[in-house]
């Protein structure tokens, strides 16, 4: 897998084992630009790569020490500054770990998926030519569809994909990401669990 170079170093740190990587955000850390126009937050942690070809699928195994609403773990890709999307591991307002995806275009569309047990799950973003879809996983094999989108100029390569740790209302967190994959196949049918 290609290297990743940690950005934001200023708002967490970052500690790059053999079998993982840990980022632990700052506080009032967040990656959101507010629908309404009041906030336009990119102050987030985060480990970086670019992607050359068409048809990319990243994945990994998402583990988070949740303490206040909205702390998570997250894949992202990014075309530009203002067009960028995330799938992240996040403690709802109600306090429940939840799959929750943002699309960013110029300002976010926030969605909360389904809530899940424990600490940890599998996220995947795959992207083909000018789409992009999001999956999670709870054992890393059987993958369950999320959401299918596009962003402006995602057809553009090279694009910036990676993870990244938040902690918006809080005093941080920290998130392992692990198992990580990243390979170039396209996935033919994107809600039949593969």
């Amino acid at each position: 897998m290609k290297a990743l170079q940690i950005e934001g170093a200023a708002n967490g740190s970052a500690q790059v084992g053999t079998d993982g990587l840990s980022l632990t955000a700052a506080a009032r850390t967040d990656w959101f630009f507010h629908p309404a126009g009041e906030t336009r937050r990119a102050n987030v942690i985060r480990a970086v790569m670019t992607v050359d070809e068409v048809v990319f699928t990243l994945s990994a195994k998402v583990s988070v020490d949740f303490r206040r609403a909205f702390d998570a773990g997250s894949l992202f890709v990014q075309v530009d500054e203002d067009n960028w999307a995330k799938l992240a591991f996040e403690l709802s307002g109600a306090g429940e770990p939840t799959v929750v995806s943002v699309i960013t275009r110029g300002t976010s569309d926030d969605a909360d998926g389904p809530s899940l047990p424990g600490d940890a799950v599998w996220l995947r973003v795959h992207g083909n030519g000018d789409t992009l879809a999001f999956h999670f996983s709870v054992d890393g094999r059987h993958w369950r569809f999320l959401r299918w989108f596009t962003l402006p100029g995602l057809a553009r390569r090279p694009l910036r994909v990676g993870v990244a740790t938040q902690a918006p209302t809080g005093e941080g967190c920290s998130a392992r990401f692990s198992e990580f994959s990243l390979d170039y196949q396209p996935i033919v049918d994107l809600r039949n669990g593969s």
